[in-house]
Order: structure tokens, then C-alpha cells, then sequence
């Protein structure tokens, strides 16, 4: 991909959020970060032979819990998840094979964020702020695709075959001046992108 391809991404993330404002989708970009477990969301933007994918998620979905881990197997099994997520295959399959591809955003949860603190003087509304902390964390990943010729315009997303706590896809894509949103599940998988 090309700095001026790479450039360009980076430019059109935040545009993205206010292009759907701008053409009467504001239900659709207030839904953009919203926390629901088994929803996942995918931002799709294809400008010639580039690709971006920005996958969202609760770490719910993908490890089924929300919190430090508590065994061996648990920490195990995120960094399985960690490991699968810096690939693509596992959201879909071999379909942008003829494609390089880079992940230049990953943010995984740390888990580890809030320390319990005895003094709680001037801590007024602050009740249940355990909660808060230990029930909200995502994953985001941004994959970046540079292929030899036109993206597909139909993807098969496999990610239902490797996540069984994603139960529905929200998928918003950007092609040329057209743009859509398609909810997927595990009975339709097929991504048309026009």
C-alpha cells in the first residue's frame, strides 16, 4: 500500500462517521461503539485496489468473559485470541488472499485498569463504579488490504465459524460514492458490497 493509499485511510476514518451524519444515517453512526454483547461491528471502506476492515467487538464475544483472567487456561485462551486476531483469516477466510495485508491498529483489553481504593471521601455518584470497570472491554482491530486487483465485491465472513459469542455482525461499508449496512448472523454470512 502506498503512503499516499495509507494517508488517505487514515484521513477517511473519522470522515467516515460524518458522511453517514451527513446523508441522513445518524441512527447508524450512534450505534458506532455501543456495547452489546453477541453484536459485532465491521467498517469497511474500499477505495480501488485498497481495503480497510475496522472490526469492533466486546471481549465477551471472543472469550466469553469481560474481566482479568482467573486460570491458566483463561490467559491461554486470550492469547489465542490476541494470536488469531493479528491474522485475518479467521473473519474471512481466503477470499483476499491475492491481497498484502497490515494491521496498523490493535487494541486488545488490559484488564487491569481500576484499583479498589480504601477513601472514597469526595466520591459522591461514584457507587458501583466496580461495575463499570470489570463489564466493558473491546477489542478493535483495523485490517488494511493492498490487492493485485479489485476487491471482491461479495465476502464470505467466517468469523461466525471462530467466535461462537458473536451472534450478529453489523457491517457499514463505503465503496466509491455508494454506501450500505448489512447485518449478518450465523444463517447469512455472504458481505455484498453494492
Amino acid at each position: 500500500m502506498t503512503l499516499v493509499n495509507k494517508s488517505f485511510f487514515v484521513a477517511f476514518v473519522p470522515l467516515f462517521a460524518f458522511f453517514m451524519l451527513r446523508t441522513g444515517s445518524l441512527v447508524i453512526a450512534q450505534e458506532t461503539g455501543s456495547h452489546v454483547h453477541g453484536l459485532t461491528e465491521l467498517n469497511i471502506v474500499v477505495v480501488s485496489r485498497d481495503l480497510q476492515i475496522e472490526f469492533v467487538s466486546p471481549a465477551m464475544n471472543l472469550l466469553g468473559f469481560e474481566r482479568q483472567s482467573t486460570s491458566p487456561e483463561e490467559t491461554e485462551l486470550l492469547n489465542e485470541v490476541v494470536s488469531k486476531l493479528q491474522t485475518a483469516e479467521w473473519l474471512v477466510g481466503n477470499t483476499l488472499d491475492n491481497c498484502q495485508m497490515s494491521t496498523p491498529v490493535f487494541e486488545a483489553p488490559s484488564f487491569g485498569g481500576h484499583e479498589e481504593h480504601e477513601d472514597h471521601e469526595g466520591h459522591e455518584g461514584h457507587e458501583g463504579h466496580e461495575d463499570e470497570f470489570e463489564t466493558h472491554a473491546d477489542f478493535r482491530v483495523q485490517y488494511l488490504f493492498n490487492c493485485l486487483s479489485a476487491p471482491p465485491a461479495e465476502i464470505v465472513v467466517t468469523a461466525f465459524d471462530h467466535f461462537n459469542g458473536i451472534e450478529e455482525i453489523s457491517a457499514r461499508w463505503i465503496v466509491g460514492r455508494q454506501q450500505g449496512l448489512s447485518q449478518l448472523t450465523r444463517g447469512n454470512t455472504l458481505l455484498s458490497l453494492d
